[in-house]
C-alpha cells in the first residue's frame, strides 16, 4: 500500500512540474522581448561588423529595436542567420527571463590578404578559413600577390586544413604554404613589423618585401620556416646594422646555412 501510495505521488509530482513548465514556456513565449543587447568581441582590431547591422537581421528597417513578443524571434533562426556573415567567427543568441535579447559575437581575424592572378582579392584568418573582403572595413594585414592561381569561389568553402590534407588540392593550391608563412609572421612581432608583402614568382617560390632596406628577400619555398627567419635576423644584426639597411639588391636565405647578395 505504501509503495502505490508513494508511486501515485511522484506521479502526481511529476505532472504538476510538467504543467507548470508548460505554463512557464507560454508564459514566456507571449511575454515581451523590451531590450535588445548586442556584445561584439575584437572591435580593438577588425570593425567588419557593428551592432546596426546586427539590429537589420533582427528587425529588418528598424533604427532602434522595437519591443516584440517573444514567441517571433526564433534564437535558433537568428544564431543561423548572424553565423552565415562570413566576417563573423562564430555567434551566440538567447534570450533572458528579464525581457532582454543578447547577441555575442566573436569576429574573424585575418592575417594575409590574397591578390591572385584573376585580379581577386580576400582575406585568409588566423585558423586558416577564407573570408571575403567587406566594402565597409579593410584589414591591414600581410598582403601576399603574384603566380597564385587559387579562386575565392573554388575554395571559400575549405579550410586550410581541407586542402593540406588533400593531396590533390595541395598539388594545385599555395594557400596551405601563404598560410604556414603569414601565420609566422604573424606570431612573431618583429616579423610582422618588418614584412609587409609577400611575392610568389614565377618558379612559385616566395620573395619577401620588407618596410626598411631597399632589398629583396628571396626566401624559397615555405620550408624551413623558422631556420630561414632566424638565418635572416642574424644576418641583419651582423651585417646590415654595420654596412647599412640599403646595401644589397637581393637577400637569398633559401639554400642552407648561407646567405647569398647582390648589391645595387
Amino acid at each position: 500500500m505504501r509503495k502505490i501510495i508513494s508511486i501515485a505521488y511522484w506521479s502526481l509530482l511529476l505532472v504538476a512540474i510538467s504543467t507548470a513548465l508548460a505554463f512557464s514556456e507560454k508564459e514566456q513565449n507571449h511575454s515581451l522581448i523590451h531590450s535588445l543587447k548586442i556584445d561584439i568581441h575584437g572591435l580593438n582590431k577588425n570593425l567588419f561588423i557593428d551592432e546596426k547591422d546586427i539590429l537589420q537581421i533582427v528587425q529588418p528597417g528598424a533604427d532602434t529595436f522595437k519591443s516584440t513578443h517573444a514567441n517571433t524571434l526564433s534564437v535558433m533562426q537568428l544564431e543561423k542567420k548572424i553565423n552565415n556573415i562570413p566576417a563573423i567567427k562564430n555567434a551566440e543568441v538567447y534570450k533572458t527571463i528579464n525581457g532582454e535579447l543578447q547577441i555575442s559575437i566573436e569576429q574573424r581575424n585575418p592575417i594575409v590578404r590574397i591578390f591572385n592572378l584573376s585580379e581577386e582579392s580576400y582575406y585568409i584568418d588566423e585558423e586558416g578559413t577564407l573570408m571575403p573582403l567587406s566594402n565597409k572595413y579593410t584589414s591591414h594585414v600581410l598582403v601576399v600577390s603574384g603566380n597564385i592561381n587559387d579562386r575565392y569561389a573554388n575554395r571559400y568553402s575549405l579550410s586550410i586544413t581541407n586542402i593540406s590534407e588533400n593531396d590533390t588540392l595541395k598539388n594545385i593550391s599555395l594557400l596551405d604554404d601563404i598560410f604556414l608563412l603569414a601565420q609566422y609572421i604573424h606570431s612573431h612581432p618583429f616579423w610582422k613589423a618588418q614584412i609587409e608583402h609577400l611575392y610568389v614568382n614565377k618558379d612559385f617560390e616566395f620573395e619577401l618585401i620588407p618596410r626598411v632596406g631597399n632589398h629583396r628577400i628571396v626566401f624559397g619555398d615555405a620550408t624551413q620556416i623558422d631556420e630561414k627567419f632566424n638565418k635572416l635576423k642574424f644576418f641583419y644584426k651582423k651585417a646590415l646594422n654595420k654596412i647599412g639597411w640599403n646595401e644589397y639588391k637581393t637577400i637569398n636565405i633559401k639554400f642552407n646555412n648561407q646567405v647569398v647578395c647582390s648589391k645595387n
